[in-house]
């Protein structure tokens, strides 16, 4: 696809915004990447932005294994009190449904396997909690293999491959975000199923450690996966130290879609509705090569601050051109795609 229009998100006619917005709110619309605040005002957000599915990072990712059982029990009996505005999504057609039915389908996606503890049959007990995407490592190290951040590379763990097998055979979607590069082309290879990038960028546009080369984009495409593009300032910034804004989001979005097919490109936006300033100097001690210079305020890609934001991203895709049936596509129906094909349904 060619990018035909610069036109700004916001430098759209009266019609072609109406055409926008209702273009989002017909769409199958799903954020493959959010910590979601358990309040009321959630729902409001998620209604305001059209999203129709969030894969929630469900548990911290330090959580031990009766931890990450408490954590999701937990957000379990949030939902079960929310049923009639949410639900779990345990196959493809609950996102369906969902939509159908005006309420909000969670994915419950943890952001670290740490707490499978070397054990291949707690890969089937999660399952059985409702887990239905599952990122092999965060930034560092642990018993599947090594993060992209760690200062090793090396490739999947004897029981790294293990998991990953299992996990094709339950139907756990396998999530290489913050995977490092030896793990994810180890992953890949093993991996009969699509895997996902469920909140990522290309290298290319912003050399990071957090961003994917063109070779994992085109693998991730040969395995029939999508990536999702995040809000996150620092590993979306085009200018270092330069807040993004909609359009240097879209120009991640075109450059994927140029390089391996708007078949392969969703979103994911990447935010953390349960942060405070105080956790994000934390988090930026933590991890300073994932934070850059940038404030609590400034983290996200101006625009797209909060999910109730969604719209924007479709009405910069029809500013730029892009065809309904491809703005659908990246939405949520590539997403969509790759849980069929894992869960069924």
């Amino acid at each position: 696809m060619s990018v035909v229009n610069l036109k700004g998100f916001d430098e759209l006619s009266k019609d072609e915004e109406e055409h926008a917005l209702h273009l989002h709110r017909r769409s199958i619309v799903i954020d493959c990447s959010v910590v979601v605040k358990q309040e009321d005002a959630y729902f409001d957000r998620a209604r305001k932005g059209g999203i129709t599915t969030h894969n929630h990072t469900v548990t911290d990712v330090r959580e031990n294994l009766p931890e990450a059982v408490k954590t999701i029990g937990g957000f379990l009996r949030w939902v079960h009190i929310n049923r009639d505005r949410g639900l779990v999504a345990l196959m493809a057609e609950d996102i369906v449904r969902a939509k159908r039915e005006g309420r909000v389908a969670f994915i419950l996606g943890p952001q670290n396997a740490n707490f499978l503890e070397e054990d291949v049959g707690l890969v089937h007990a999660f399952h059985a909690l409702g887990v239905r995407v599952l990122q092999l490592t965060y930034q560092y190290r642990n018993q599947l293999g090594d993060g992209c951040g760690e200062r090793t590379d090396c490739g999947l763990s004897k029981f790294g491959v293990r998991a990953v097998e299992e996990m094709n055979m339950v139907g756990i979607v396998v999530d290489l975000s913050h995977v490092g590069p030896a793990t994810t082309a180890d992953a890949m290879e093993v991996s009969k199923d699509p895997v996902i990038f469920s909140h990522s960028h290309p290298r290319a546009l912003k050399p990071h450690v957090r961003n994917r080369t063109d070779e994992e984009l085109q693998s991730l495409a040969e395995k029939g996966g999508v990536i999702g593009i995040t809000a996150y300032s620092p590993i979306c910034e085009l200018e270092e130290g330069m807040r993004p804004g909609v359009v240097e989001y879209l120009r991640h979005i075109d450059y994927v879609v140029d390089l391996i097919g708007v078949d392969h490109v969703g979103i994911g936006l990447d935010i953390d509705e349960t942060g405070t300033a105080e956790q994000w100097e934390e988090f930026r001690a933590s991890y300073p090569e994932l934070t850059g210079g940038y404030s609590f305020v400034t983290k996200r890609v101006e625009d797209l601050e909060t999910v109730a934001k969604a719209p924007n991203i479709t009405k910069g895709l029809v500013a730029r051109g892009y065809s309904d049936a491809e703005i659908e596509k990246i939405l949520g129906g590539n997403f969509l795609r790759v849980f069929r094909k894992v869960w069924g349904g």
